[in-house]
């Protein structure tokens, strides 16, 4: 399948313009013209810069005539997109001009192609021209009658034109002007390649006499852009470079002149002359492509200028730039310290900075790099799709996250106001509970120790309530895999924070149970201790050996808890209590009246109300008794069933009473009593034994009145 529509009508301009060209060559011309011609045409082909010229406009008309030769073949009433009917018809020209050229059987097989909307006239070559629904309703007749019907004239005009006779022109003889000029030629032809041969290596010679001297380093404030060597090697360069495009172009104006002069010659000189010219004026692409590639190369010359000119200022620039900073660890830089703790160092901040420094020059040397490769891949029609396709790789990121961040910024404004008006609902409810706290604002039934947890817990829900409302406009929040993430963090959460939710939930339990307070002496469990630190995932219990225990709420609330804080300023007060067991030799009102005594003895037992004593066992062989006192500082406990203890035993001593749990009958005669020497009278000395004799002891077995004793006691 052929192009069609644009394709089709670039193809038309492009052999329109050079229509005339083709003309100029099937005609005779003065000899000074294919002269003037030929030079130009061969320094366009050496130099690669062509010389174009400027054709003013022809203003644009509504119908135009195709001709071959001098006949009228029809006409082109519209245009093709942006090419008016007279460049098309100047275009179907210069096909149909070439095409007379061509065989019989080439002419013969021109036909109609049809398409959804348009017509082909082809050959089995190329497109002729195309026929459109415009120019066929322009036409007055329907688009594939209008295709065929021209398609037979072009036939019949071209078998014509080809069947006509040639009128060849006399081939005028050679003159002694002539002669003449070929002579004049030779002398400059021998005459140049003398002074090329002579002057070009003294000039070389003098180029290199001159390196460093007349060709000096171009430099910048002090920075070196190019060499003198590579400035001079250039020159050199340039020089060789002139000497053969010289040479080439003495020797083709010599060639051409001279078989330009002889009359056999002519034909041959006019065919050389077409074939080097056919080329250029026989397609403007060649021009556009001649054109593009000479600006290419001129814009390679100074982006490789301006590239090595900032290589060189970074090769440069930074070797001073990290000196300078090498040098700033001796005395500039300190080190960087939190109190007395030193968290950097003046060496690692140095050399921290030497790094980051070293990174963006290998940076900006990419960067530079690539900005002058897609530059220069840029500048030439080849490899311009190359450039935009490497430069797009560089800048479709950034237009995106631009573009991205763009239609994001109303959801951002959003998040904004959100977290704003969030921010200052929290200090409203901070103010709030510090009042609460401080007793400022109080209502019924609502501790002022509950003020800060609750606003703990307002805190937390006015966040979840603002992340909630943020969550819709946060970039993303809607694609899959950003559910697919708060799904996989939610299951996270569920499976791997049980416990803690577990120990915060019971947290706030025990915030509003209030089973204890800071400071409290209590009993959780096995531990004994003084509250410390109470959150809402664990509370701290120091013992009386200053050991800090740490309990998760969770176990709290599911053990008991014995508080012995929380009744001793009110009354009635908390009752120490122990127990303690006395013989029954010694008088119970006896043990009360003691037992009182060492109570209110001791320092951190209160008189009001006073202690009292429990009997709570008759034992085989003691009475128990148990001791009651009142006791405002229950953080003493041990202190103070230390001193009681103590107060105890002073106390029965002073008494004379011992404090002893006897399991055992044994005769006392003859022992020294328990208590303590410092309690006994002056002169104590210890009783002797007592015998009796046997017969009494068997008279009281076979007394029928004495009392018998229990065989197994």
């Amino acid at each position: 399948m052929r192009q069609s529509g644009t394709g089709d009508s670039v193809r038309e301009k492009d052999i329109s313009k050079g229509k005339d060209v083709q003309r100029t060559f099937h005609q005779r011309q003065p000899r000074a013209c294919r002269s003037i011609r030929s030079v130009a045409a061969l320094s366009t082909l050496l130099l690669l810069f062509p010389i174009v010229s400027t054709l003013d406009a022809a203003p644009p008309v509504s119908e135009a005539l195709v001709r071959i030769g001098d006949q009228t073949i029809f006409t082109i009433h519209t245009g093709l997109g942006n090419i008016d009917p007279a460049t098309r018809a100047e275009a179907i020209e210069a096909r149909l001009a070439r095409l007379a050229q061509a065989p019989t059987s080439t002419i013969q097989r021109i036909t109609v192609e049809d398409h959804e909307h348009t017509s082909y006239v082809v050959t089995p070559d190329e497109v002729l021209f195309v026929v459109t629904e415009s120019e066929a309703t322009a036409a007055g007749q329907p688009r594939q009658t209008l295709a065929e019907a021209q398609a037979e004239i072009i036939r019949e005009a071209l078998l014509a034109s080809q069947d006509a006779p040639t009128h060849l022109e006399p081939v005028p003889s050679m003159t002694l002007r002539d002669i003449l000029w070929i002579g004049v030629a030779t002398a400059l032809l021998i005459f140049l390649a003398v002074a090329l041969r002579v002057i070009y290596p003294q000039l070389l010679q003098a180029f290199e006499c001159w390196r460093g001297t007349h060709f000096r380093a171009i430099s910048f404030r002090g920075l070196e852009l190019i060499s003198a060597d590579h400035l001079t090697n250039g020159l050199l360069l340039l020089v060789k470079f002139f000497r053969i495009v010289i040479a080439v172009l003495a020797l083709y104006l010599y060639i051409h002149v001279v078989l330009g002069l002889f009359p056999w010659t002519r034909d041959f000189e006019s065919t050389i002359l077409h074939v080097l010219a056919a080329p250029l004026e026989h397609s403007v692409t060649l021009r556009a492509i001649l054109i593009d590639l000479s600006i290419g190369m001129l814009l390679t010359l100074i982006a490789t200028g301006i590239f090595l000119a900032l290589l060189k200022v970074i090769q440069q620039l930074f070797p001073r730039i990290l000196n300078a900073v090498s040098r700033w660890r001796q005395g500039r830089l300190l080190s960087l310290k939190i109190q007395r703790i030193e968290l950097l160092s003046a060496e690692q901040i140095t050399a921290g900075i030497l790094g980051f420094l070293r990174v963006v020059r290998l940076l900006a040397i990419v960067f530079l790099s690539y900005f002058y490769a897609t530059s220069i891949l840029g500048f030439f029609p080849w490899t311009r799709g190359l450039s935009v396709a490497l430069l797009g790789y560089f800048v479709a990121p950034i237009k995106t996250i631009g573009m991205a961040f763009t239609s994001a910024l109303p959801d951002i404004i959003a998040i904004v106001i959100i977290v704003f008006v969030a921010h200052y609902i929290l200090m409203l409810i901070q103010l709030f509970f510090r009042a609460m706290e401080r007793g400022a604002i109080n209502f019924p039934g609502f501790h002022r120790d509950w003020a800060k947890p609750t606003y703990g817990i307002v805190r937390f829900l006015v966040i979840v309530l603002a992340a909630i409302a943020c969550f819709p406009y946060f970039p993303g929040s809607q694609s899959e895999g950003f559910r697919g993430i708060s799904v996989f963090l939610g299951l996270l959460i569920t499976f791997g924070s049980a416990a803690a939710i577990g120990n915060m939930v019971a947290g706030v339990v025990l915030t509003y149970m209030r089973p204890f307070q800071l400071t409290d002496r209590v009993k959780i469990a096995d531990t004994v201790g003084d509250v410390t630190e109470k959150t809402l995932l664990v509370t701290r219990i120091r013992t009386i050996k200053n050991v800090d225990i740490t309990i998760p709420n969770s176990l709290i609330l599911g053990a008991h808890i014995i508080n012995y804080s929380s009744a001793s300023m009110t009354p009635p007060p908390l009752i120490l209590h122990m127990a303690m067991t006395i013989g029954y030799d010694v008088p119970w009102r006896t043990v009360h009246d003691l037992l009182k005594r060492a109570a209110v003895a001791t320092t951190n037992v209160l008189s009001d109300p006073e202690p009292f004593v429990l009997q709570t066992a008759l034992n085989d062989f003691y009475v128990t008794y148990e001791l009651n006192a009142y006791t405002g500082a229950p953080n003493k406990m041990a202190v103070t069933y230390s001193e009681l203890l103590q107060n105890i035993q002073d106390t029965f001593n002073e008494a004379g009473v011992e404090i002893m749990s006897p399991h055992y009958s044994q005769i006392r005669d003859g022992n020294k009593t328990a208590i303590p020497d410092q309690y006994l009278p002056k002169g104590y000395q210890a009783p002797g034994l007592r015998f009796e004799g046997l017969g009494n002891w068997f008279n009281k077995r076979n007394d029928p009145s004495a009392p018998k004793e229990n065989p197994g006691s």
